[in-house]
C-alpha cells in the first residue's frame, strides 16, 4: 500500500476536445508499468519515494541503501526499459530533446515530443498520442555538466524565444547548483555554477545548502532560483529512501532569492535574503526599474509560512466527506524533530498568494525583498500564457474547503483572482473536488480573461467512494460559469497538473 499522495504509479489523462464533433476523446496510460511489476515482485526494494516508507526487515533495509549508494556514485539510475521508475509530476508538450538525438534520428525534428517530468535529475518521453513510455533520460543526456541529482518539476518557458529553463542540484557535502537553458533544437548554455551565497554586503558568501526546490521564476532578463530553508540532510534520503524523511526545515535561517541573469557572460548577479517561507508553485514574474533605474523583479509565488505542510502531504487528494469526520485538532504531545509539527494534522489550509519585489543597485552593495499578501489560501495557480513575462491581471487558481454542513464535504474549489484588488469569483459546488485549472486564451488580441479554464473534478459521494465519479470541466473563465463538462467513469482520480497545446501542437498553456 503506497502511503503518501506524491507517490504511486503515475497515470497520465489525455483529452482531445473537437468543438466541430461536440466530442472530447479520452485516453490515459500507467507510465510505470515495469516498476509497478517490480514493487509487487518485491524486486524494488531500494527504489526511492517522496514520502512513502517501505516496510522492509532491516537485512533488506542494509542491502537497500547499499544499492542507493551504487546508483548515486555509478549514475545507474536510468534504465534500459522506459516504464522502470515513477516519473509523473508536470506533463510538457515540445519538451526539446538533446541536441545529438536530433541530429542522429532523421525525421526527429517533425516528431511530437510529450516529456513527463519529476523532482529528481530524470525524464520521460511518452508517445504524444497513445502515452507509450519511449525512454528515460537525464539532462546529463543533453550536456555532461547537466549530471546534478536532483532538478525542478516545473521548468520554466519563454514564449518569444522558445528556451526552456531548468537547473540541477548536485548533492554532497559541497552542493552545487547549475542554472541551464536549452534552445529549441537542443542547445545548452549554462547561464551559472552557483556553489556560494553573492550577498549584497559584499562578504565572502557562504555555501549554499541543498533545498528542496520544486519551481523557480523567470523574467525576460533574469532566472531566479528560491533557496528555501528546507534541506536535504546529509545522506538520510539514500538510507530512508525517502526524499520526507530527510528533509530539515531550519525556521532560523530566510529564504534566499538567486538572482542569475540570462546573459552567460554576467551570470549569477545577487542572492537576497528574504521572510523565512517555503513554495511549491510559483505564478508569474517580470522586470522593471525603479525611480533610480535601479532593477527591480516582481514575482507573485503560492507561499506558506513553514514547512508543516511536507508532513500534511499524505492526505492530499482525500476527503473528509462529513461532520463525522472532523478536522484533527493539534496534539499537545506534537514536538519538532526536524523543524515540523509531528504528529501532523491535516492540512488547514493553502498558502498564501503573495507578491515579492526583489531590487538591488547598480554596484549591487545593497539589495531588498519585500512582499504584499494579494489572496489566502491559494494553490495551484495558472494564468494566461500570452502574458508570461510581463504584468498581468488574472490567475486562476484552486482554494480549500474544509466541511460546514451533513451535505458538506472537504474539497478544493475554483477561483479566478484579480490580482489588482485581491477580489476572487469562485465556481463552488456541492461535492466537487477540483483540480489545477488551465486556462486557454480564446485569442492572443482579447481581454486577458476571455477563454476557457479546464479542470478535472471529483464528485465526493455523500455516502462512500462507492458513489464517487469525476468529470472533464470546462468554464466560461471570464464569469467562472459552467459551459460543458465530460464525465470521466465512476471514482475519483487524483491529478496534479496539466498542459495545453493547440491542434498544430503549439503551446496555449504548459507547465
Amino acid at each position: 500500500m503506497i502511503k503518501h499522495a506524491f507517490d504511486g504509479m503515475p497515470f497520465m489523462h489525455r483529452f482531445e476536445l473537437s468543438a466541430e464533433r461536440q466530442a472530447v476523446r479520452y485516453n490515459a496510460r500507467n507510465l510505470s508499468r515495469t516498476f509497478e511489476r517490480q514493487l509487487v515482485e518485491e524486486r524494488a526494494k531500494s527504489a526511492v519515494f517522496f514520502g512513502h516508507v517501505q516496510d522492509l526487515s532491516m537485512w533488506d533495509r542494509c542491502i537497500a541503501t547499499v544499492r542507493r549508494f551504487r546508483e548515486i556514485l555509478f549514475a545507474s539510475h536510468v534504465k534500459s526499459d522506459p516504464s522502470s521508475a515513477m516519473v509523473g509530476v508536470t506533463a510538457t508538450p515540445n519538451f526539446p530533446m538533446p541536441q545529438q538525438w536530433l541530429e542522429q534520428s532523421q525525421g526527429t525534428n517533425g516528431e511530437y515530443h510529450l516529456v513527463s517530468k519529476t523532482d529528481l535529475n530524470l525524464l520521460q518521453q511518452v508517445h504524444a498520442n497513445t502515452l507509450e513510455p519511449k525512454r528515460l533520460y537525464t539532462y546529463g543526456d543533453y550536456d555532461e555538466r547537466l549530471s546534478g541529482d536532483l532538478a525542478a518539476s516545473h521548468h520554466q518557458y519563454d514564449p518569444v524565444t522558445e528556451e526552456t529553463f531548468n537547473y540541477s542540484i548536485k548533492l554532497g557535502p559541497m552542493p552545487k547548483l547549475t542554472v541551464f537553458s536549452v534552445s529549441r533544437s537542443g542547445q545548452v548554455s549554462i547561464l551559472a555554477e552557483i556553489t556560494h551565497r553573492r550577498l549584497p554586503s559584499g562578504a565572502a558568501g557562504t555555501r549554499i545548502r541543498p533545498s528542496y526546490i520544486h519551481s523557480f521564476m523567470l523574467t525576460q532578463n533574469h532566472v531566479i532560483i528560491p533557496e528555501y530553508p528546507l534541506y536535504y540532510h546529509g545522506a538520510d534520503i539514500l538510507i530512508s529512501g525517502s526524499a520526507v524523511g530527510s528533509y530539515v526545515w531550519d525556521e532560523q535561517s530566510p529564504t534566499y532569492f538567486h538572482v542569475i541573469s540570462r546573459r552567460q557572460d554576467i551570470g549569477h548577479i545577487v542572492t537576497i535574503p528574504a521572510d523565512s517561507f517555503f513554495s511549491f508553485h510559483n505564478c508569474n514574474a517580470w522586470d522593471s526599474v525603479d525611480e533610480n533605474g535601479d532593477p527591480v523583479i516582481t514575482l507573485d509565488t503560492c507561499a506558506f509560512s513553514n514547512a508543516d505542510v511536507i508532513y500534511q502531504l499524505h492526505s492530499f487528494g482525500t476527503y473528509l466527506r462529513g461532520p463525522h469526520q472532523q478536522q484533527q485538532k493539534p496534539s499537545i504531545n506534537q514536538t519538532r524533530p526536524k523543524g515540523m509539527n509531528t504528529p501532523p494534522i491535516r492540512q488547514p489550509s493553502f498558502g498564501d498568494l503573495r507578491r515579492y519585489q526583489l531590487t538591488w543597485n547598480r554596484d549591487v552593495s545593497t539589495a531588498s525583498a519585500s512582499y504584499t499578501t494579494i489572496a489566502r489560501n491559494i494553490e495551484f495557480a495558472r494564468f494566461s500564457q500570452h502574458y508570461a513575462l510581463r504584468q498581468y491581471q488574472f490567475a486562476w487558481a484552486c482554494q480549500l474547503l474544509k466541511p460546514k454542513t451533513e451535505k458538506e464535504a472537504e474539497r478544493y474549489i475554483l477561483v479566478k483572482i484579480d490580482l489588482n484588488t485581491g477580489t476572487t469569483t469562485a465556481y463552488n459546488e456541492p461535492r466537487y473536488s477540483c483540480s489545477e485549472p488551465i486556462f486557454i486564451p480564446k485569442s492572443i488580441n482579447g481581454n486577458e480573461d476571455d477563454g476557457a479554464v479546464v479542470s478535472l473534478v471529483n464528485v465526493i459521494g455523500a455516502h462512500g467512494p462507492e458513489e464517487d465519479s469525476s468529470f472533464l470541466l470546462i468554464l466560461d473563465a471570464h464569469t467562472m460559469e459552467e459551459t460543458a463538462r465530460c464525465t470521466i467513469g465512476p471514482y475519483n482520480i487524483s491529478t496534479f497538473h496539466g498542459s495545453y497545446i493547440d491542434s498544430d501542437f503549439q503551446n496555449v498553456s504548459i507547465n
